[in-house]
């Protein structure tokens, strides 16, 4: 059996791995646990961080980055003008 070809991969239209959601600035990434129904059912789900795209200063220069509304809010950002 041919095992299937992951997005990313070469053969699969870019040569490049693929990019985890994750804050840029702390490395924030995904949650997982489950979801728990009343009847104590347990199904797989995820949290996901709550990225924003921001225009933010680096290096002297500006840059679109993926921030977290944590590292926004305490500052750990400097907002592009």
């Amino acid at each position: 059996m041919k095992a299937p070809r992951l997005p990313g991969t070469p053969g699969h239209g870019t040569s490049r791995p693929p990019m985890a959601r994750a804050c840029e600035v702390c490395g924030k990434l995904r949650s997982v646990g489950h979801h728990v129904s009343h009847a104590n059912n347990k199904t797989k789900r995820v949290w996901r961080p709550n990225l924003q795209r921001v225009r933010a200063r680096v290096g002297g220069a500006a840059k679109h980055l993926l921030v977290c509304t944590r590292c926004l809010r305490t500052g750990k950002v400097a907002k592009a003008v």
